[in-house]
């Protein structure tokens, strides 16, 4: 019987023990990752929507990360969609004083280089520049249907968010 335990036990310490590095490690790497990550948004936002002062509005949207506004009045949606990969696009979508879309910026993306390259070229995101609609007509691209689709599935929650939640989004 004493050996019988003594295999589960030996297990449940180590995996303790491991449980245990792994929150050091976490929390001796939160803020650093965190500051990294609010860099890198920034640094986003500055390259696709120009120098300007950004401010996350303090309201919560299904499916939004978070929405910011510019001093030029721009709202700056950012969000996730899945493409070919579940949740593998990090977009920044902006609209402008009139609820056009003003610009689409692509932060990260975990489709495959190939599909990547496609649905971040100017020639397929311009089509969705001026957009104050949700809609399903877009041209899909060959090769790439799946990341295409997602990052129209992002632009279309974006202005159907913004349609709903116009008041305060404006004003608040």
């Amino acid at each position: 019987m004493r050996e019988s335990i003594k295999a589960p036990l030996v297990l449940t310490v180590i995996s303790a023990a491991v449980c245990g590095m792994l929150a050091f490690a976490n929390a001796l790497t939160a803020d650093k990752i965190a500051q990294t990550e609010q860099a890198a948004l920034q640094e986003s936002l500055t390259q696709a929507f120009g120098e300007a002062e950004y401010t996350a509005l303090p309201q919560q949207y299904e499916g939004i990360h978070q929405v910011i506004r510019d001093t030029d009045g721009r709202l700056i949606f950012d969000v996730t969609s899945s493409g070919y990969e579940k949740d593998g696009q990090h977009l920044l979508i902006g609209l402008d004083a009139e609820g056009a879309v003003c610009g689409i910026c692509v932060v990260s993306i975990a489709d495959s280089p190939t599909q990547a390259a496609k649905v971040q070229e100017d020639a397929f995101l311009s089509q969705f520049l001026g957009r104050q609609k949700a809609t399903d007509a877009y041209d899909a691209i060959a090769g790439a249907t799946k990341s295409a689709q997602g990052i129209q599935n992002a632009v279309n929650l974006v202005l159907e968010t913004y349609q709903t939640n116009k008041e305060a989004m404006t004003h608040g």
